[in-house]
């Protein structure tokens, strides 16, 4: 946004626009050079006899279409961090005191360049060579316009001077813009103290003497589930569904589990003697060794592959895969973790779902669910969509309830006897721990 520091730069190139005007008419004869004077002030110093042209800044108003417009910067902005717009209001007047014509003649001069000219600028309007008036306006650019004031506003306008009325007009430039003062920040207070900020440069440690150290990983069914695989494709044996993170992971190259599942999990050193075992607990509870789950060692990641079987532990190490819960994971050596513990959640697991995934009642309006997992039994809960149904002992349940056999792998519920006939997805968990969605229960 270009700016003026001094309005008669403006009033300048206007005076010369009209000097040019008046010298290369082929008119000018007996028309003196245009003066920036008030029309009085004009007349008592023209001692030549010549018509005189008088442009005369005679208001300066704010324009009212920038005033709250944010030219630039952030906003919201101080009223001082905008340009002050302005429209500037020029007397233009033409005397001659014995010579009408003349008078008339340099008014339809100056008249003719104001309207030629509707856009100055030092592009638009360029002066002779040799002409500095765009020197100090290099960048203006404004517009240039005759007013249409009645008589009687200008009768009223001419009171203002000590001088007869005579041949005038009223010319406005709009819109020239005032850059706010820059004012300057107050000196800052001298330094008291000195301080030195020191980056840290961290220098990794050699291998050998790294500690195990473990971060999230992430799980997923063995075989891997690729895309286009359907649940009929999924034979029974697949483990449990075991999740670090809770995002599946792609299954590792040459280090995939031969059975269950399997949990991936990063980490560093982790082909280091002190990280030689892997151990499993509950938090707050007892230590497990599951050392034989581990599938092979690599330096930056630990592969569990888990057992197909579920139970209850008895002592260490662990032949099976412990209930659906939360457990932690570390690696060490000597019994004891030296690493860090992530969390690890281990999910009950749901067989034989077929394709189409529809499970329907028998013909006592049974649904049985098999699987692994469901243990203990009190802690497992069911659900058709938004509808939970109750825990029971009795065999077979009551309408609404469920109940789990001695083997914790069979599941036989009743739907409720006012639900709606559709189909409902089957929420099972253990612990909290949710198996993946797999049936969808018809009710007729």
């Amino acid at each position: 946004m270009w700016s003026t520091p001094d309005l008669s730069n403006v009033t300048l190139v206007l005076q010369d626009l009209l000097n040019n005007a008046v010298q290369s008419s082929g008119l000018g004869g007996g028309i003196g050079p245009t003066s920036c004077d008030s029309p009085e002030i004009a007349r008592n110093n023209n001692t030549n006899g010549q018509c005189v042209l008088t442009l005369y800044l005679l208001h300066v108003g704010r324009d009212p279409y920038w005033r709250n417009t944010p030219l630039s910067g952030p906003r919201p902005q101080l009223n001082n961090a905008q340009p002050l717009s302005l429209n500037l209001s020029y007397l233009l007047t033409a005397f001659c005191d014995k010579d009408f014509t003349l008078e008339q003649r340099a008014m339809s001069i100056a008249l003719q360049a104001i309207h030629s000219h509707p856009i100055m600028s030092a592009a638009t309007t360029p002066f002779p060579p040799g002409d500095l008036t765009w020197s100090d306006l290099p960048s203006g650019e404004f517009v240039l316009s005759i007013e249409a004031d009645t008589i009687e506003e200008m009768s009223r306008l001419w009171q203002a001077f000590t001088v007869p009325i005579r041949l005038s007009a009223l010319i406005k430039a709009s819109v020239v813009f005032i850059s706010p003062l820059q004012t300057a920040s107050p000196p800052a207070a001298p330094p008291s103290t000195a301080n030195l900020a020191v980056a840290p440069f961290a220098i990794e440690p050699t291998p050998p003497a790294m500690a195990p150290t473990l971060s999230p990983g992430s799980g997923q069914q063995n075989p891997p589930v690729t895309p286009g695989t359907t649940p009929s494709q999924l034979t029974p044996s697949i483990g449990p569904l075991v999740a670090v993170g809770g995002v599946p992971a792609s299954q590792p190259g040459t280090l995939a589990p031969l059975y269950g599942s399997y949990v991936v999990i990063a980490g560093n050193a982790l082909d280091q003697p002190d990280a030689a075992s892997v151990f499993l607990s509950a938090p707050g509870g007892a230590l497990w060794d599951v050392t034989a789950w581990r599938q092979g060692v690599a330096p930056d990641q630990l592969v569990l592959a888990l057992p197909d079987t579920y139970a209850l532990p008895a002592g260490s190490p662990l032949a099976d895969t412990p209930p659906p819960g939360i457990y932690n994971v570390g690696v060490g050596s000597g019994g004891a973790p030296v690493s860090n513990l992530v969390p690890l959640a281990i999910a009950p697991r749901i067989d034989g779902v077929t394709n189409p995934p529809l499970l329907s009642a028998d013909g006592a309006g049974l649904y049985t669910v098999t699987g692994a997992g469901f243990l203990p039994a009190t802690s497992v809960t069911l659900a058709l969509g938004g509808v939970a149904l109750g825990f029971s002992t009795a065999s077979p349940p009551p309408a609404g309830h469920f109940n789990v056999d001695a083997a914790s792998a069979t599941i036989t519920f009743l739907a409720p006897g006012a639900m709606a006939a559709g189909t409902y997805p089957l929420l099972l968990a253990v612990n909290g721990v949710a198996a993946s969605i797999g049936w969808l229960a018809v009710v007729e």
